[in-house]
């Protein structure tokens, strides 16, 4: 029998993914795998067996205190069914044929499963197998972001694959049949609840008597949580006119790759960081965007550029679930054709904004907000995503070949999502000797993702041609 887990809070940066999860804001993160044939039915579900035990945030749900006197709790669902959270779809072609299928025809059909609600009651994930494009197959793995961050996904990843084509991992254990619903009694509830809010004013308390030591001892904190406040101030005030504000339900996802070994000449050349790179490739892309749409007097758009903050041993494979990351916004300049100086003009940035406090202050200031009351906190992560038109997340990936259910994997699509006023996510992912790119655009503000893709594959050639030629 499996030993039952004990529940936990959310932390900070969890509870603001799973309390700013609304229909407009769907707070999902995914993956696409392209597999070079179809993966044995019996074997890939012994690999999500084997992912669930090896992770086991994977069979736990999110519980609400009443009334919110408590944060919500991670708590192992009762009534978990493996069978419910895997599942096996066909792709089509225009043709009805499977085997005529491309990876268009992929794309077009999990926008819509991206897009829609997980069951808030059950654990938040989901792994959809494809039959198709053509031969192949496809999986696409969703998560809630409150789950994992990009690197923590690669702990499940992990899990779920093989390093070896030869690896069977351990056989899928006999099902077993869902357990009954666990109806705890409402004065059980709010005593549970009463409990937990107790421990959490305890450490409250504790913080502020070390934020009081801290300011005492060092008066230099203030100035440097005045700085903070500030730069927050100024870049959630900063207007623009670009029409990447519009914004509806519709997601449409895309991408491509691109061999990796020339980005790192490039970021070799140009003296800077691999993020840089991406950056200066992304603003390029952007600004022919916005000049192909009419809309050559747009100069910047706000950028918000997750930063990892897991220390060296929680990466890769030894990720562990959970987010630890923070961001920094930086302009984005799409008025500048010059690759190189495009590319100065983004690393002096980049480069500000990492030296600033705030970097050090924002998940401290997560679990401050985490205090707030539900509503308050939702009306104040709207407020802050309404100066961001974009979102560039570059996650460390995996650099080896993976199988899955003894099937190579062959590609590897991540997908970062959007928020109100802030429709576009780029995100990339190394894998294999190549960068991925996964594209997730809200219809309304950006219905040709076709052209821009074109835009975005064609702005990283000429960066690497650049580089090459220096």
């Amino acid at each position: 029998m499996t030993e039952r887990l004990a529940s936990e809070p959310l932390s900070g940066e969890d509870l603001g993914f799973w309390w700013g999860d609304q229909p407009r804001q769907r707070t999902t993160m995914a993956m696409l795998l392209l597999l070079d044939r179809r993966p044995h039915s019996s074997r890939l579900r012994a690999a999500a067996e084997r992912a669930v035990a090896a992770v086991p945030r994977l069979r736990q749900r999110v519980v609400d205190a009443p009334l919110d006197l408590a944060r919500p709790r991670w708590e192992e669902d009762p009534t978990f069914d493996l069978d419910f959270h895997v599942r096996r779809y066909a792709l089509s072609h225009d043709d009805g044929s499977p085997e005529h299928s491309d990876l268009q025809d992929l794309f077009h059909a999990i926008g819509p499963i991206y897009e829609r609600p997980f069951d808030r009651t059950r654990p938040l994930w989901e792994l959809i197998e494809f039959d198709g494009p053509g031969d192949g197959a496809a999986i696409f793995f969703r998560l809630h972001h409150g789950v994992a961050d990009g690197v923590g996904g690669n702990a499940i990843l992990a899990a779920l694959t093989d390093a070896e084509e030869g690896e069977t991992g351990e056989a899928s254990p006999p099902k077993t049949p869902p357990g009954a619903w666990d109806e705890i009694s409402t004065a059980r509830r709010f005593a549970d609840a009463i409990g937990h809010r107790i421990e959490e004013d305890l450490e409250r308390a504790r913080a502020v008597r070390e934020m009081t030591w801290t300011a005492m001892t060092k008066p230099s904190s203030w100035i440097e949580m005045g700085r903070v406040v500030a730069g927050l101030a100024s870049d959630f005030s900063y207007q623009t006119d670009s029409p990447l504000r519009a914004f509806g339900r519709s997601r449409h996802l895309s991408g491509f790759d691109l061999p990796f070994e020339p980005l790192h000449r490039a970021k070799a050349a140009f003296g800077g960081q691999m993020i840089d790179v991406m950056l200066t490739a992304v603003a390029g892309a952007v600004g022919a965007w916005h000049r192909a749409n009419g809309h050559e007097d747009v100069r910047d758009v706000t950028t918000l550029v997750p930063i990892n903050l897991r220390p060296p041993g929680d990466q890769g494979f030894t990720a562990g679930v959970g987010n630890r990351a923070s961001g920094v916004i930086v302009q984005l300049p799409l008025g500048e054709d010059d690759p190189t100086a495009r590319f100065d003009e983004i690393h002096a940035r980049v480069l500000e904004r990492k030296a600033n406090p705030a970097l050090e202050y924002l998940p401290k200031l997560a679990e401050a907000v985490a205090l707030l009351p539900r509503l308050l906190f939702r009306l104040l992560s709207r407020a802050g995503s309404e100066s961001i038109q974009l979102i560039v997340t570059n996650i460390p990936g995996i650099m080896q070949p993976r199988w899955l259910a003894g099937a190579r994997i062959i590609a590897s699509y991540p997908f970062a999502p959007t928020a109100p006023h802030c429709p576009v996510s780029i995100a990339l992912y190394g894998y294999d000797g190549r960068l991925f790119v996964g594209l997730d655009a809200d219809g309304t503000a950006m219905p040709d993702l076709d052209l821009f893709e074109d835009m975005l594959r064609a702005s990283f050639e000429e960066v690497v041609k650049v580089a090459a030629d220096r």
